[in-house]
């Protein structure tokens, strides 16, 4: 019983408490803004932000089509033609690797040669050196 009473006060208290308090309205109401310059003329057609909001969208969505249709018009531009590459030496001249970029580096990789080079240690600083060139 002393339970019940207890509850009962305590929800009563509750109540009455959220009755007394002051309500809150985050950012509502208010006088309308005074326009001025551009903004005058824009909110005689767009008054509200949000139909303001979707002429800016409009107006961006709708200079992205017109860029992408005059360049479906237009055409792709004609390929140009590559530029004759120069094979440069699979092996240098100093270490014997090849470079990454040539087929014969795969080939080195595999071989006994490459083993070698790193099982030897003179061979790996001299290699070494001769890359930070």
């Amino acid at each position: 019983m002393v339970f019940q009473v207890a509850a009962s006060a305590s929800r009563r208290a509750a109540t009455r408490v959220a009755q007394q308090q002051q309500k809150r309205s985050m950012g509502g109401g208010g006088p309308k803004p005074e326009w001025e310059g551009i903004d005058k003329v824009v909110r005689q057609y767009f008054p509200e932000d949000y139909q303001l909001a979707g002429a800016i969208l409009g107006g961006y969505s709708g200079l992205i089509a017109v860029a992408m249709i005059r360049s479906k018009i237009k055409g792709a531009p004609p390929a140009e033609e590559p530029a004759a590459v120069s094979e440069a030496p699979a092996v240098p001249a100093t270490g014997g690797v090849p470079s990454v970029e040539s087929p014969e580096f795969e080939k080195f990789i595999e071989s006994d040669a490459f083993m070698k080079m790193v099982e030897s240690e003179e061979q790996l600083l001299q290699w070494a050196a001769s890359a930070e060139k």
